[in-house]
């Protein structure tokens, strides 16, 4: 536990500086009394050499607040406080206490190697004086005995004191806090430098579909041709599109040292954007940046060898993709249409897909949505983050969107795998995966998700339609709850006991007597005479070792009751997100018609994501029937609704 502390107002304190406002919700820095972050520093310096610590201290304002609040470059912020009628106060504690001596040697030298810190945290105790216990188990009544008593350290005074070390900033506040709350002992990584943030050099941003005139042979990056993929297509080009667009350098974020020097970052590097502008374009600066756009209809021209754009002549590409006429594509521009076949084996990459005719090879597309018009047939759409729509028929084929949304009409003996899943016709022999899944007609089919809803199912060959309900693991969330509860009858006993020894020093001989004449002198009802004065001061001496240990188990009973009320919370929220995650899951079966096997799979806590499973294991996935499975239904008629909140039923 944490020794008793102190208010720091007593006398003989330094008075606080004109930019420090103390008032009951704590410690505040007035931005616009404040005259840099130097300042700031040299008061801290000041206040950790007199043994104070920042009680409930807010690591991130308080490292702003000394190193990066520098003469004017706050005044935004304070001419917008200003404006929203709010004082320019920045909190960054809840109040000043002095660390006790005692508690002082129980923090250890650094580890400073470079640009991290190292503490070997390491079991610690302080010397505490209690009544002497006579031998049999009672208090003799008059002696007291130093006894080393177990405690912990304390994030704020840790903070205080690693900074007397040098330690001034980048101190990682969770790995500290986990290693003093669980007692972690061992030399922990506690700090680490800010590296300067890289800037970016200026660039340029191609706008239109397709930069490249270029139908020779792409290379890999190893320098081999690669007779796949051409380095790119002919674009059409209109009079006025904007072609490309120059990003300007960016400056890096300055980076800082654990002592709180500040480092430089590395300066970005420009290019002149109007030398690359060649015959047919020009370059245009507006509000937006600037940008080079075509002045006639054409096609473009880029001169490897001066690196100029040109625009001389007058594409869309309606002959489809194949090794004969594009070979692969990896595009760069924000959306792609295709309206020609894209044959077998063929891979288009890029971002916003639309084809208006039969897939037969594979689109990858980095989020946004893929949108088929016609059929997928024995190819494969990749959008991890994105949408995939197909209006046609889904046959044989590979769908993998496991953070999208996928939507289509008719699929057949495909494997699909979505965030949220919508067969709006028929699903016929599919592997399908989604957290939320929704089919109008399911046919020998193997189903899982957490929310599932089927409007029919019908028999199909000999094969059953498999459900499979997914339930999160709980385990985890079960262990957190027994340990926080443990910890709570730890807490009861010890208040137990410090109530107790609390009884056991009120009644002291001389402590009752000299608490009842303090309280009535503090509350100016009685005036001692010079002679009651000073045996009252005798009998203060003589009972001073008991006060101090009421005070200290006092101090410690807050601290419990305080861990206590954390405690309590935490389980509130873990039992809320449980109940959370159990109203969530659902599955609905409409009108059964085939053979149907519903089952709960508790997934377990260490287990591998489904959705990161390559095809061919998450199709065994699927199909494997695990001891902790849980069965439900198995019938071929009726209908069936169960959640893990409800009942589970099913009716004819």
């Amino acid at each position: 536990m944490v020794a008793n502390v102190a208010e720091s107002r007593g006398d003989g304190d330094e008075p606080l500086p004109g930019f420090i406002v103390r008032d009951e919700d704590g410690l505040w820095v007035d931005l616009s009394q404040l005259g840099g972050a130097a300042e700031f520093r040299a008061w801290v310096d000041r206040a950790f050499i007199r043994g104070i610590c920042f009680r409930e201290l807010d690591y991130a304002a308080f490292v702003r607040l000394a190193f990066d609040c520098e003469a004017g470059c706050v005044d935004d912020e304070v001419e917008a406080c200003a404006t929203t009628g709010q004082p320019p106060r920045v909190r960054f504690a809840a109040g000043m206490t002095h660390i006790l001596p005692v508690r002082m040697p129980l923090y250890r030298g650094l580890k400073i190697s470079g640009a991290r810190a190292e503490y070997l945290f390491e079991p610690v105790s302080i010397d505490c004086t209690v009544p002497r216990t006579a031998a049999g188990g009672s208090a003799d009544g008059t002696e007291f005995e130093t006894v080393t008593q177990k405690t912990r350290l304390d994030f704020d005074e840790f903070v205080a004191q690693a900074w007397l070390k040098g330690l001034r900033c980048g101190i990682d506040e969770s790995v500290v806090r986990g290693a003093i709350d669980s007692e972690r002992t061992g030399r922990v990584v506690i700090a680490h430098a800010v590296p300067p943030g890289a800037g970016r050099d200026a660039c340029v941003e191609e706008l239109s579909a397709g930069m490249h005139r270029d139908d020779a042979p792409g290379l890999l990056p190893d320098g081999r041709v690669d007779l796949a993929r051409f380095r790119n297509r002919f674009p059409q080009i209109r009079a006025g599109e904007k072609l490309l667009r120059k990003r300007p350098p960016v400056p890096g974020e300055p980076g800082r040292e654990l002592d709180g020097r500040a480092v430089a970052p590395a300066l970005p590097k420009d290019i002149d954007f109007a030398a690359l502008a060649g015959a047919g374009t020009r370059v245009e600066s507006g509000p937006d940046g600037e940008f080079m756009v075509a002045t006639i209809d054409g096609f473009l021209d880029i001169d490897e060898a001066s690196s100029k754009i040109s625009v001389t002549d007058k594409i869309v590409n309606r002959a489809g993709v194949s090794l004969r006429t594009t070979g692969d594509l990896v595009l760069m521009g924000d959306d792609y249409e295709e309206h020609g076949e894209i044959q077998e084996g063929r891979v288009v990459e890029g971002l916003n897909v639309t084809t208006f005719a039969d897939v037969f090879g594979k689109l990858v597309s980095h989020g946004g949505a893929v949108v088929l018009k016609k059929n997928l047939s024995g190819g494969a759409i990749v959008n991890p983050g994105g949408q995939v729509a197909v209006d046609g028929r889904v046959s044989g084929a590979t769908i993998l969107a496991p953070d999208g949304e996928v939507t289509l009409q008719h699929a057949e003996n495909s494997l699909i795998v979505g965030r949220c899943v919508v067969v709006r016709e028929r699903a016929v022999g599919c592997d399908i995966l989604a957290d939320e899944l929704d089919i109008a007609l399911a046919e020998a089919s193997v189903l899982a998700g957490c929310r599932i809803a089927v409007a029919q199912v019908r028999p199909h060959g000999p094969a059953e339609t498999v459900v499979s309900v997914l339930v999160p693991p709980e385990a985890a969330q079960g262990e957190l709850i027994k340990a926080a509860r443990a910890q709570l009858g730890e807490l009861q006993a010890a208040d137990e006991q410090a109530k107790q020894i609390m009884e056991t020093l009120r009644a002291r001989p001389g402590v009752t007597n000299y608490l009842t004449v303090a309280a009535r002198v503090r509350r100016e009802e009685i005036a001692l005479s010079a002679e009651q004065q000073v045996a009252f001061h005798k009998l203060r001496d003589s009972v001073t070792p008991v006060l101090k240990a009421m005070a200290q188990l006092s101090e410690q009973g807050k601290a419990r009751a305080a861990h206590r009320d954390k405690l309590l919370a935490g389980i509130a929220a873990v039992e809320a997100a449980r109940q959370a995650a159990a109203a969530s899951i659902h599955c609905r079966i409409g009108d059964i018609a085939g053979d149907v096997i519903v089952r709960a799979r508790y997934l377990a806590a260490d287990a591998k994501a489904p959705q990161s499973l390559a095809p061919g294991e998450l199709r065994a996935f699927l199909r494997a029937a695990p001891g902790g499975s849980r069965p439900l239904f198995a019938g071929s008629s009726g209908s069936f609704e169960w959640s893990p909140a409800g009942s589970a039923g099913e009716t004819g």
